[in-house]
Formats: C-alpha cells, sequence, structure tokens
C-alpha cells in the first residue's frame, strides 16, 4: 500500500519539477511507435533498399535527435521562444517557398497528375518544412490572440503584419499542396478566436461562411476531386487509386480481436505507406481490436493530462499556447485515424510518434517539450 501510495503522490499534478505522467506516456509512445513502425517497414525496406532495417535505423537517429531536442525545448523558457516567433515565422516562409526551388526542393509525381512539392535537401537530408512551420505558427499565433482583445479590438500596422504573415504562410502550405497540415493550423486558429473572447455565434456563422470556399478547393482542384470521389466508392478504384483504403479496411478486417502473428498480414506485403500514414492499419492487423484500443486509452491518457495540466497553468500566454499544442496533436490523431478509416477522404497526415518519418517526429518532441516547460511546476497553480 506504502508503494502504491508513493507513486500516486509522484502521479501528482505538482509533485515533481516537469509531469513525470507526462513524460512517461511521451516516451511510452514513441517506444511502442517504434516497434509498430518496424514491424510495418521490413517488407518495403527489404523490397526498396535490400536491408529490413533501413526505416528503423533511420527513424531511431531520428527518434534521438528528438529526445535531446525534447531535453533542450523543456528547459528553455516559452516565453524566449515567443518573443522569436515573428523571425521564425519569416525563417519558415523562406523555407516554404524553398520548397519550389529546383536543386533544393524535392517534387513528387503522383498518379493523380498533380506534383507535391512537400520537401527540400539539405546536406543528403530529406525536410518537411511544413511540419516545422507549425511550430512557428503556434509560438506566433499565441502571442497574437493574447494580447488581442474582440471587445475592444484595435488595428495597428503590427497586427495587419501579423495576419499577412500568417496568411502567407497558409497559402504556401496549400500550394504546396499539405491540406492536411492547412486544416490543422485553421482549427489551431478556431479555437484561439474563440478562447480570445470572440462572439461564438459569429465564430460559428463566420466558419460556415468558409464552406463554399472549402467546396471549390475540393471540387475544383483535379486532385481533390479524384480523392473525393476515390473516398465516396473506394472499392470501385480499389486496384488503382483506392487501393491503400480498401487495404486499410482488409487490415481492420483481419486483425480481429486479438491480431494475427505480426508482420505476417496482408498489409504488411501490399499497403502503400504502410510504414507512414496508414501505419495504423498494420498495427491493427499485428494486435487487433485489443491492441487497437490499449493505443486509444494511452493517446487519450497523454491529452487528458496535458489538458488537466494547462488547467493549472498560471500565464494566459502558456494557457493559449499549451492549448494549441493541445488542439494540434488532437486534430492530427483524429485526421489520421479519419483517413485509415475511411471517413474522410485520404490526405497526408502521419500518426505522432507512429509514423515514419524525421520532420514529424521533431516536430512532436519539440512541440512536447516545449509544452513541458510551460507545465513547470513553478508555472501552475498547486
Amino acid at each position: 500500500m506504502s508503494f502504491i501510495r508513493s507513486l500516486k503522490q509522484k502521479f501528482q499534478i505538482g509533485a515533481e519539477e516537469y509531469d513525470l505522467p507526462l513524460q512517461y506516456l511521451t516516451f511510452l509512445l514513441f517506444g511502442i511507435g517504434i516497434i509498430v513502425m518496424y514491424s510495418a517497414s521490413v517488407i518495403p525496406a527489404e523490397r526498396e533498399f535490400s536491408n529490413p532495417y533501413y526505416y528503423l535505423n533511420k527513424q531511431l537517429v531520428w527518434g534521438s535527435v528528438g529526445i535531446t531536442l525534447y531535453l533542450i525545448f523543456s528547459r528553455v523558457s516559452y516565453t524566449f521562444l515567443v518573443r522569436w516567433s515573428f523571425l521564425l515565422c519569416l525563417l519558415s516562409v523562406i523555407l516554404l517557398i524553398s520548397v519550389f526551388i529546383p536543386g533544393l526542393g524535392k517534387s513528387v509525381g503522383t498518379t493523380y497528375g498533380r506534383n507535391f512539392n512537400r520537401w527540400i535537401q539539405i546536406f543528403g537530408f530529406q525536410l518537411q518544412p511544413s511540419e516545422f512551420t507549425k511550430i512557428s505558427v503556434l509560438l506566433f499565433l499565441s502571442y497574437f490572440f493574447y494580447n488581442f482583445n474582440f471587445a475592444k479590438p484595435s488595428w495597428d500596422s503590427k497586427k495587419i503584419v501579423s495576419i499577412f504573415i500568417v496568411a502567407t504562410v497558409l497559402f504556401l502550405i496549400v500550394i504546396e499542396p499539405a491540406f492536411g497540415t492547412t486544416v490543422e493550423i485553421l482549427v489551431v486558429i478556431f479555437f484561439f478566436v474563440l478562447m480570445a473572447g470572440f462572439p461564438i455565434k459569429k465564430l460559428i456563422v463566420l466558419s460556415l461562411s468558409i464552406i463554399p470556399l472549402l467546396v471549390v478547393l475540393v471540387t475544383q482542384v483535379g486532385y481533390r476531386k479524384k480523392r473525393l470521389e476515390i473516398w465516396l466508392n473506394p472499392y470501385k478504384y480499389r486496384f488503382d487509386e483506392g487501393h491503400q483504403v480498401v487495404t486499410s479496411y482488409r487490415a481492420f478486417f483481419d486483425g480481429s480481436h486479438f491480431g494475427k502473428p505480426i508482420g505476417s498480414g496482408y498489409s504488411h506485403r501490399y499497403l502503400a505507406y504502410s510504414h507512414t500514414d496508414f501505419v495504423l492499419a498494420s498495427f491493427v492487423e499485428d494486435f487487433g481490436f485489443f491492441g487497437f484500443c490499449i493505443f486509444i486509452s494511452l493517446i487519450v491518457m497523454l491529452l487528458v493530462r496535458i489538458y488537466s495540466l494547462l488547467g493549472r497553468v498560471k500565464d494566459r500566454l502558456g494557457y493559449f499556447l499549451g492549448a494549441g499544442i493541445l488542439i494540434l496533436l488532437s486534430v492530427q490523431i483524429l485526421l489520421n485515424l479519419f483517413v485509415i478509416t475511411g471517413i474522410v477522404p485520404v490526405t497526408g497526415i502521419s500518426l505522432p510518434f507512429f509514423s515514419y518519418g524525421g520532420s514529424s517526429l521533431l516536430t512532436i518532441f519539440i512541440l512536447l517539450g516545449i509544452l513541458a516547460n510551460i507545465t513547470k511546476r513553478e508555472n501552475l497553480t498547486l
């Protein structure tokens, strides 16, 4: 009983300088994600590089860098980062433009007849600027809305320039295109506006007024229109563009209650991007509905812990920034779940900790490092 009592005390909010449950859940999810990603990547790695450990080795390197960044950002004051957020946003604009520069940016063609410009090559490493842009935009937006009063709005040159910078960032992300990242940022803006005191009825009306624009963006852009058609009837396209979604359905079905022998399922051999955006489908095929419930439980525990910690944050700026991180993580996880289960059309959105990819992993570790700094004991009301 004394052990349980001692453990309970350590897990109380403010018991340690840095919240232990938040750290344990972060590193536990990363550890499970490495195992899941490895299982999903063995066959593609062997097929493409004749090395079953190719993706695992790279993810471990990125993970080591990510953990280092987590420790660094957990000790750097978030107020210091916010002060530099304007310059970070300008740097993000430069990086987002660089994806279109021949020789620096990497263009990938698709079966939809559209080129995707999302990556840059630097010193042999492939980076995705839109992922790191989430960090600078969150820092910038949290400061903007922290200082904005909708009850007595005032517009000066700084606020106009701020809106222009954020609009430029969104425009550059849209034309890459990275529609999933755009949705993430827009949802964060929606909640920031709500938190800053904008009347909810007017906000809902304004949000509904954007729907026609979204409809145009989806139905009048070739590759998005095609994705919509595939989403509405994936089995019609199951031998070409709809193969991903249909194979994901099969993985969920074959996984049943407790899964199949690890790495032996259909999705491991035939699901495109089984180790990236669709990694959870391979996970469910390996561990079944039981494994999926454990995954969801860990995710919910992480998000609930973050929510509980933010309720104790004394500084309004820290609360805004922490809430933005919580919203971004939640939206990214939900979008990935919705995509692989066919609730929404396919869009390139990774699953935090589980999907292969250095840029996404580093971004998640940095954001959670900033969150750890925000929720330090000295910043909480106990």
